[in-house]
C-alpha cells in the first residue's frame, strides 16, 4: 500500500504516527509527505517538516499564504509522482481541504482523518468536503451525525488518547501547579507570560510553591526563557510530566484540555490570539458557545474558560485557587472530568482507524 500523507500540525502528527504504526502491522505500507517527528519515527518519509508550516489563526494564515501555496504545489507534485492508493489528510483544514478538492478532481481516493471543526466555523464548507472526501474518520461521535446530515460519508473511530491515558492520576490538593501553554509558537507567546505572572501571585500568597511548564520542541526555546529563570518553575518535555505532581493546571484551549481531563487534573482553559484572528473567529463561528475541546465534546462546562482580554494573571489566580485546595469547586471539577472520558469512546481507536483505512482502500482495489 502506498500513501501520501498531509499532517501539518503537531497534534495531527501524533495521531497520524499512531495510525501509521497500526496500519503497518496490518499491511506492508509506504508513505511520504508532510508531517513531523512522530510520522518520521513511525517510518514515513517526511519530505516537508510541519515545523516550517504550522500556523494558527486566521490572520496568521493570511500572512503565510505564499509559503502555504508553495507547499501545496509541492504536495500536488508529490501526489502525481507517487500515484498513491490514497491521499490521507489529517486535520490542518485550511491547507488540506483545498488539497482534497484538487486530489479528488485528479481521480485520487481521499481519506480525511480528524474532522475539521466545520460544525463550529465552516458549515458552508461542508459542500467542499462532500464533493472531495471519500471517507471522513472522526474522533467524536457527534461529528458523524453532523457530517451524515450533510451527505458526507463519515464514521467515528474514537479518540486514541483513551489508550494513551488509560487511567487518571491520583490528584491531591495542595501540590504543584501545571502550565500547558500550547504546542504552537503563537499560543506560547500569548499565554505563558500571564500564566507565570499568575504563578507569582499564587506563590506570594502561599497557595503553591512549584510549577511545571510543558515544553514543545517545535516552539522556539527562547519563548521559555522567563520560565526557565523563574524560581520554583521547572520545564518538562511532555504534558504527562507537567501533570505528574499537579493539583491543578492552566491549559491552552485545544487537545491538551482532553489530555488534562483524562489525567484527572482539575484545570482552567485559556485562549488568547491576535485581535484580527479573534474578530474573524467571532464572525465565523456559529452555534458553539464554548472554546475548550473538553467542554465542547462533553457539551458541558467541565472547566472554566478565560478568553482574550480576560486572560490576566489576576483572573487565572482567582479561578485556580479553589482547584488547588480541598473545596467543593475542586470536588465538582473532578466529577466533571470523569464525564469527558465517557464521551471519548472505547479503547483501540488508532487500530480501528487503521482498519477503516485498510478496508476502504482494499474495497476500492477489489
Amino acid at each position: 500500500m502506498n500513501l501520501v500523507i498531509s499532517a501539518g500540525d503537531p497534534s495531527g502528527d501524533i495521531r497520524a504516527g499512531e495510525l501509521y504504526r497500526k496500519l503497518s502491522a496490518i499491511v506492508p505500507v509506504q508513505a511520504s509527505g508532510l508531517g513531523g517527528s512522530n510520522l518520521s519515527d513511525a517510518g514515513v518519509n517526511v519530505l516537508f517538516d510541519l515545523e516550517d508550516y504550522s500556523v494558527m489563526g486566521f490572520a496568521e494564515v493570511i500572512s503565510s499564504l505564499n509559503k502555504l501555496r508553495c507547499l501545496r504545489n509541492k504536495m500536488k507534485s508529490l501526489i502525481i509522482s507517487e500515484d498513491p492508493d490514497a491521499v490521507l489528510l489529517v486535520d490542518y483544514p485550511g491547507f488540506n481541504i483545498p488539497l482534497a478538492q484538487w486530489a479528488k478532481k485528479k481521480g485520487f481516493k481521499v481519506i480525511y482523518y480528524i474532522s475539521p471543526q466545520l460544525w463550529a466555523w465552516g458549515r458552508r464548507r461542508v459542500r467542499k468536503i462532500r464533493k472531495s472526501v471519500d471517507l471522513m474518520i472522526t474522533l467524536f461521535e457527534f461529528e458523524v451525525e453532523f457530517y451524515n446530515s450533510h451527505g458526507v460519508r463519515a464514521v467515528c473511530a474514537g479518540h486514541p488518547l483513551i489508550d494513551a491515558i488509560p487511567e487518571p492520576a491520583d490528584s491531591e490538593p495542595e501540590r504543584d501547579l501545571a502550565f500547558l501553554p500550547g504546542s504552537r509558537e503563537q499560543e506560547v507567546a500569548n499565554l505563558l507570560d500571564p500564566m507565570l505572572d499568575a504563578y507569582s501571585i499564587l506563590r506570594s500568597k502561599g497557595f503553591v510553591r512549584n510549577a511545571a511548564v510543558a515544553v514543545t520542541e517545535s516552539v522556539p526555546s527562547g519563548l521559555y526563557d522567563r520560565a526557565l529563570n523563574t524560581e520554583g518553575v521547572t520545564l518538562v518535555n511532555s504534558i504527562s510530566a507537567s501533570l505528574q505532581n499537579a493539583s491543578a493546571a492552566v491549559v491552552c484551549s485545544g487537545t491538551a484540555t482532553l489530555e488534562t481531563a483524562l489525567w484527572g487534573i482539575p484545570f482552567i482553559i485559556t485562549y488568547r490570539t491576535s485581535r484580527l484572528t479573534y474578530f474573524l473567529a467571532k464572525l465565523l463561528v456559529r452555534g458553539v458557545d464554548r472554546i475548550g475541546m473538553a467542554n465542547i465534546v462533553s457539551g458541558k462546562d467541565v472547566a472554566p474558560e478565560l478568553i482574550q482580554n480576560n486572560v490576566t494573571p489576576e483572573s487565572i489566580a482567582e479561578l485556580i485557587i479553589p482547584l488547588l485546595c480541598e473545596t467543593e469547586t475542586r470536588k465538582r471539577s473532578l466529577s466533571n472530568l470523569e464525564y469527558v472520558r465517557k464521551v471519548l469512546g472505547d479503547n483501540g481507536a488508532a487500530e480501528r482507524t487503521a482498519r477503516l483505512l485498510y478496508n476502504e482502500i482494499k474495497h476500492e482495489s477489489s
